[in-house]
Order: structure tokens, then C-alpha cells, then sequence
């Protein structure tokens, strides 16, 4: 039985996080943490946290929705755990939720070992519009996100109209790749031979996404489908949140954020993880995939 990484982006609702660290503390876990840069976090409270997973802590970057960035994180998380060789890397965000004990999805993972746990939304094909958020560019994205009403609005229209002078224009970033580009979630559980290879496409990587928009849905499926390593993918039907092990509701939110009624659905996905919660929105089904997992553990 090896041993698997669990790395996790967070920046906010840093007590879903904290249960999430302590539902998956066990000796054959070791936790990578980012921590978004523009938040404050208490370093020295989470060291405490776990008692038989060693926790780490990558450098910390500004982390911009839609931008770069995001991908730029993912990969100071992989390049700080491939430093220990693991069997499997579990990609997740800091709110999302462990559904089973650690034992569990290890013996999992040791039966389907070899098995890259990517999804891919459509193996046949990418959508135009999917295609255009690295086919085009995609400037002052972040901007677009801002708190500030007038910068907001402002950037928002520079970056439609951006977006519309560029196809008028016949813009392609991509006419000089020679790869087949794809789009999925961007949460995955990989092996050390695949992350080894996504490791040495970081260059071409940082190079080609730099002007995209959501780009960390794209890269790892791109440099997946173009590789032998495609033929070890989890599963090849469309869409299938499942392959991943992986509860997302994508119909009812963007993602939808589950609440106490969805509990019986939760626990009953045969997932290993559930996204996303928020103390905000309902802090009890939060305490209750709390309460769940800690007695499987007999841990109160």
C-alpha cells in the first residue's frame, strides 16, 4: 500500500478546511496546502491540526479567478509533493469534503492503480466556446471579477468587445499547435508516472494558457488526451463527475452548494469527496459529513 497526496487550494471557509484536514489525517496521507496570498490564515493553528498526516504549505500566490494563476498554483502544489513520489495526487479545493475514511479510498486506488482519474466533458470533441478560452485572448480577465462596481462594468465591456473584435478578426492563438485540445473538471487524482509528464509540459503550459480564461479546466485534459497516458483515463463516458470520485452538482449551481435536505444524496454517491459546501450557506450539513466521518473513524 503506497502513499497519496492530498493537495488542496483554499481561501476561505477555513473551518470546512479545518474538518477536511482531520477527516483525511492518517499515516498514508500527506497534505500540500496553497493558501491564497490575499487572505490571512493562522499558519501556526493548522500545523496542529493533523496528527498523523505530515501538512505542508506551498508558497503562496495571488490566485485570480479565470486567470493563469490557477494554474500557476496547481503546479506549485504538484512540483512541492512530486518531490516524495506518491502513488496518486487528489487535486481539491478548501471546500470540499472527504465522504469516506482514508483506509476506503486507499484500498480503492491500490485495486485500480495505473488509473489516471481525469474527466473529460466530451472526448470527441471540445465546444467553440470552450476552444475560445485559449484560442483567444483573454486580457485583464481578473479585472472583470472586481468588488469595485465601476472597474467591474468597466473591464467587463473592454473584455467582450475584446472578445468580439478578435473573431471578426479571424484571431487563432492555437493555429501553430499541433495538439487536440480538451476541457473537464479541474479536479483530479493522478498518478506519480502522469504528474512526472505534466510536470515537464509546464513551460509549454505557462506558454500557451498565459491570455486564456479558465484554463485550468483545459491543460491537464489537453496534455492528457495527447499522451500515451490517455489510454490508462478512468472512464470514457462524457461528463462522468464519477470517474473522478467526485460529487459535483453542476445543474442546480455553478457548482451548486449543497445543503442539509442533499445529505442522503451525498453520502449515498459513492464518491470520496463532495463539492462544495459553505458555512454561509448551511453550516449543518457541514457539521453532519463532519459527524459522519469522524465516527467511521471512532474519532469524536
Amino acid at each position: 500500500m503506497g502513499k497519496h497526496a492530498i493537495l488542496i487550494i483554499a481561501h476561505n471557509e477555513f473551518d470546512i478546511l479545518e474538518k477536511t484536514i482531520r477527516l483525511l489525517d492518517d499515516k498514508d496521507n500527506d497534505i500540500y496546502l496553497h493558501i491564497d496570498k490575499k487572505v490571512k490564515f493562522d499558519f501556526n493553528y493548522f500545523k496542529s491540526v493533523p496528527r498523523k498526516s505530515n501538512l505542508f504549505f506551498t508558497k503562496r500566490i495571488k490566485v485570480k479567478w479565470g486567470s493563469i494563476s490557477q494554474i500557476k498554483c496547481e503546479y506549485l502544489l504538484f512540483k512541492a509533493a512530486y518531490n516524495k513520489h506518491y502513488d496518486y495526487y487528489h487535486l481539491i479545493s478548501g471546500v470540499d469534503m472527504p465522504l469516506v475514511a482514508p483506509q476506503k479510498m486507499h484500498d480503492f486506488f491500490e485495486i485500480n492503480k495505473g488509473k489516471e482519474f481525469v474527466n473529460i466533458d466530451n472526448h470527441n470533441e471540445i465546444s467553440r466556446v470552450s476552444l475560445e478560452r485559449v484560442s483567444l485572448y483573454h486580457f485583464l480577465v481578473s479585472w472583470a471579477r472586481s468588488t469595485n462596481k465601476f472597474k467591474r462594468n468597466f473591464f467587463e465591456k473592454f473584455h467582450f468587445r475584446s472578445l468580439r473584435l478578435q473573431r471578426k478578426l479571424n484571431i487563432n492563438r492555437l493555429k501553430k499547435e499541433k495538439v487536440i485540445f480538451r476541457k473537464g473538471a479541474n479536479w483530479v487524482s493522478i498518478t506519480d508516472d502522469f504528474l512526472k509528464y505534466v510536470l515537464s509540459k509546464e513551460k509549454w503550459v505557462l506558454k500557451v494558457f498565459r491570455y486564456s480564461f479558465c484554463a485550468d479546466e483545459l491543460f491537464i485534459q489537453t496534455i492528457l488526451y495527447n499522451s500515451d497516458f490517455y489510454k490508462n483515463i478512468c472512464s470514457l463516458k462524457n461528463d462522468d463527475y464519477f470517474s473522478l470520485k467526485r460529487y459535483i452538482d453542476w445543474k442546480r449551481g455553478a457548482p451548486y452548494t449543497f445543503r442539509l435536505r442533499d445529505y442522503d444524496d451525498i453520502v449515498n454517491s459513492k464518491c470520496f469527496f463532495a463539492r462544495k459546501f459553505s458555512t454561509k450557506v448551511d453550516d449543518k450539513i457541514v457539521q453532519k459529513i463532519y459527524e459522519k466521518g469522524m465516527s467511521e473513524r471512532g474519532e469524536s
